[in-house]
């Protein structure tokens, strides 16, 4: 080990900020010690990332303070293939003669039947011998199995009591693979941030620690590691599955790394002296206590823990908050009520009351009838413990006898004493210490309840003068201060970082004054990811039309792939199938996309990342919310459009006869997806304006065209007999059957050259646009969209049925209005004056350029989603 009187870095440390990145193996959530250690360094002017295990299954970026949260997710492969193997191992069944007496039932069988077609056909008594052998054969196997599987279980039970009792041999890598689950999880994500030192809180990343500072050197990049040592490994408590075996595969993952590492931490001096000596260590480690701050104690909280009890001020009470496993000596407590018949115990559950350990303590109560007497509370937050224990009478810390709490001082010793109280601790050896040497309490037999009982009648009885002794000696509790430990901890930075790169800080936050809050991405270019629909090309239209508006922004579209005849660009076009069912594909594309994007679009109501998250958009708006990216939805039209509401409004809707095929289907579309929508806390757009009635919480995302690229300067309505062009993207929505005949009519007749264009690669249609003179979008809907702001750009005249909402909102698109029973009159209309059809067409060339080029858009998503690129605000336009 490395000694940290000089900097392990050297020269190579990198300029600017020190970057620590602080790893445990919880959800960092209920950890003081990492929480604190982290505050107290980022103040002193750290740049700390916290690293977590996610147990919600999803990973997260979150804020706390100026400090970077991530939790991870563990997927506990290692561990589980273990179980499984070990599982299969005990399924085999042993031979004790079962094949041998099976094997005879079913010889006798078979002889029987021979028998029977010997002679000729089915006899009746044969036929009675042989159902009576089946019989015989079935009752043998299953009793035979019964017994052997009773058997297996009893030999197993004792083959596993009998080896985890045997330290001897116990190799971490056979008897602890989530070790390696640890790594497969934090090694990418250890890989990819930026950090100067890692420092590994308990045992259990100490190799995912000194493995990603060999990768780092051995790219030649300076890295060091700090070891945290929480417990004393060797003499850890046993309880559960935690046996002498696995303790000494513990001891073997710290016997192979601890020397590996720059520094060493621990949490109290009896800890730094073993741990030097059991290693030898060339210094003694660090010790940095995990005590509270100083007026803990005094902080106002909601509820005390007497008025969660419902308890009279005068009632005795005795307390203990933590964790309530067999080893920390909780039921000595609870056995020792019967003993103390005034006496109410309140057990504070980490990290909850409906634990199981907590439900034996409860029973234990039933059962010797002190149930009235015994309290489970769920835990408050770590900073207002002493607070909310304060009105107690005694603080119990009843640990059982292990190595570990022989060298322990346990954080909440320092939690009662803060809060005033009295402590009553059992005889482990650095507690008795204590509490003997500051005369703070008194000290029982650990695992004795009658000298537990004998212990909280002493505190009670000499609760007034303890209470004083506590609380009116300043100097008393000072050493053990968390201000102390801060300073402490910030000079063994000093030595590990290098000089001037950890700072006296002028204020270290409280846990209490800050709020873990979603992280952002705003302080970098946007990178927008869009998908899967791409509606029209849509998608790729305001992704083309943002990085032209506001240069630095990087977009990704990604849309499913059906196989039809008409595919619009985009980055990834991903098959159907692939989408739907491919796993690793969903799991390759929201790696990148979580470790990349700053903002996404989801369109229609449909997940992006396959059906990795689930059925619809939720699932994937959680995952990339909790990793600060910015989420916003996008809805196109017919997913959300409600049939009903649509054919109270629109004088043409398709939607009419509720139930047609068609208006039923999208119904029950809009049905599903709709609450959904209104639940979302998320920005909502529309790519059409009518939709506003649909979702009135929306924002207006107007449709992109780029304006140039379908330009024409082909001459309008010139000829005698001008094209008029119909090209339905979904003819039933769009009203083509109330038209169709008639334009046909009017094409016979020699008014006008109909043209029915369908299923048309995108590709060809800015060519049959510009060869047109009219181009008639929908006659049904009431709304304008790609295409005919497409037809606008080209400068050909759109006729179109647009309600007036519509109209109104989009700012009076120069579309000629048009209706089923109107149509030929206008079509009439518009060849007798056709110099003031032309002075339209220009208008909504003028139209589309000032709306739907892509600025007006741009500046939506800047607006309201955040997007950023290299300048504060999109190019100009309207």
């Amino acid at each position: 080990m490395s000694p940290t009187s000089v900097s392990p870095l050297g020269a190579g440390a990198t300029e600017g900020p020190a970057r620590v990145l602080m790893m445990v193996g919880n959800d960092i959530s209920h950890d003081t010690r990492v929480l604190k250690m982290g505050l107290a360094l980022s103040a002193a002017g750290v740049d700390v990332t916290l690293l977590g295990y996610a147990s919600s299954g999803r990973y997260t970026e979150t804020v706390l303070g100026d400090m970077r949260v991530i939790r991870v997710p563990i997927a506990w492969q290692l561990r589980d293939a273990e179980a499984r193997r070990r599982a299969a191992v005990r399924a085999r069944h042993l031979n004790l003669g079962i094949d041998s007496a099976v094997r005879r039932a079913q010889d006798l069988r078979s002889t029987l039947r021979h028998e029977e077609a010997a002679v000729g056909g089915p006899a009746t008594k044969l036929r009675g011998r042989g159902a009576r052998a089946g019989r015989e054969v079935t009752r043998v196997r299953q009793g035979l199995d019964r017994r052997v599987k009773a058997l297996e279980g009893r030999l197993w039970r004792g083959y596993d009591g009998a080896l985890s009792r045997v330290p001897a041999g116990a190799s971490w890598r056979r008897l602890l693979p989530e070790i390696d689950d640890y790594q497969l999880a934090f090694g990418p994500v250890i890989d990819r941030l930026e950090w100067d030192v890692l420092h590994a809180h308990d045992i259990h990343l100490v190799g995912v620690a000194s493995r990603a500072v060999a990768r780092r050197r051995a790219a030649g990049r300076p890295a060091a590691w700090v070891y945290d040592a929480h417990e004393y490994v060797a003499g850890l408590s046993l309880y559960g599955g935690r046996t002498k075996r696995k303790r000494a595969a513990y001891l073997d993952l710290e016997s192979e790394y601890v020397h590996d590492a720059d520094a060493v931490v621990t949490v109290t001096p009896a800890l730094a002296e073993t741990l030097q000596e059991r290693y030898d260590l060339p210094e003694l480690p660090t010790v940095v206590m995990n005590s509270p701050v100083l007026g803990a104690g005094s902080r106002p909280v909601e509820t005390t823990i007497r008025e969660a009890c419902g308890l009279a001020p005068d009632q005795p009470l005795a307390v203990y908050s933590g964790g309530v496993t067999t080893a920390r000596g909780v039921d000595t407590a609870v056995r020792a009520l019967p003993l103390l018949p005034d006496v109410h115990l309140a057990v504070v559950c980490v990290p909850h009351k409906e634990i199981r350990s907590a439900k034996v303590l409860s029973d234990l109560a039933a059962e010797l009838g002190v149930s009235d007497r015994l309290h489970l509370l769920d835990p408050v937050r770590p900073e207002e413990v002493s607070a909310f224990v304060a009105t107690a009478d005694v603080g119990l810390l009843p640990f059982l006898h292990f190595g570990s709490h022989e060298v322990a001082l346990a954080n909440k010793l320092f939690e009662y004493l803060y809060a005033g109280l009295p402590v009553l601790a059992s005889d482990c050896r650095a507690q008795k210490e204590f509490v003997e040497e500051y005369r703070v309490g008194a000290v029982h037999v650990a695992g004795d309840p009658e000298d537990l009982a004998r212990g909280v009648r002493e505190v009670l009885e000499h609760g007034p003068a303890l209470r004083r002794r506590i609380l009116d000696d300043p100097e008393l509790l000072v050493p053990f201060a968390w201000d102390r430990q801060e300073a402490a901890l910030r000079a063994f930075y000093g030595r590990v970082l290098g000089p001037g790169r950890v700072h006296e800080p002028e204020h270290v936050p409280d846990l209490d004054s800050l709020v873990e809050t979603p992280a952002t991405r705003a302080d970098r270019p946007s990178v927008v990811g869009i998908g899967p629909a791409n509606m029209a090309g849509q998608a790729w239209a305001w992704a083309k039309g943002l990085e032209r508006s506001m240069p630095g922004v990087r977009t990704e579209v990604v849309a499913t792939d059906r196989g039809g005849p008409i595919t619009f660009p985009a980055d990834e076009l991903v098959p159907v199938q692939t989408y739907a069912k491919d796993r690793a594909w969903a799991e390759r594309f929201q790696e990148r996309a979580l470790d990349t994007w700053t903002h996404a679009l989801l369109e229609a109501g449909r997940p992006l990342f396959g059906l990795r998250n689930g059925r619809d958009f939720t699932g994937d708006a959680d995952v990339l919310r909790a990793v600060g990216i910015s989420v916003g939805l996008i809805l196109h039209g017919s997913e959300i459009r409600d049939p009903a509401q649509h054919a109270r409004h629109t004088p043409w809707s398709p939607f009419r006869d509720p139930t047609e095929e068609l208006t039923a289907r999208l119904q029950k579309v809009t049905g599903e997806l709709a609450p959904l929508v209104h639940a979302f806390d998320g920005p909502v757009f529309v790519s059409t304006p009518d939709l506003l009635l649909d979702v009135p919480e929306a924002h207006w995302l107007p449709v992109v065209v780029d304006v140039d690229a379908w330009a024409s300067d082909a001459p309008l309505l010139e000829r005698r007999v001008p094209v008029a062009l119909h090209a339905p993207s979904r003819a039933a929505l769009k009203g083509s059957g109330r038209v169709d005949a008639l334009l046909t009519a009017l094409h016979d007749k020699g008014v006008i050259e109909y043209r029915r264009i369908e299923h048309t690669p995108p590709s060809e249609m800015p060519r049959l646009i510009a060869d047109a003179d009219l181009v008639l979008d929908q006659f049904a809907i009431g709304t304008y969209g790609a295409l005919a702001l497409e037809a606008m750009s080209a400068g050909r005249l759109v006729l179109s049925n647009v309600t007036d909402q519509v109209r109104d909102a989009a700012g009076g698109p120069p579309i000629i209005e048009a209706t089923p029973d109107t149509l030929e009159d206008v079509i009439r209309s518009v060849l007798d004056d056709r110099d003031a059809a032309r002075r339209t067409a220009a208008e909504g060339t003028a139209f589309a350029r000032a709306h739907h080029d892509g600025r007006r858009s741009a500046r939506v998503l800047h607006d309201v989603l955040g997007v950023r690129g290299d300048t504060p605000e999109p190019e100009s336009g309207p």
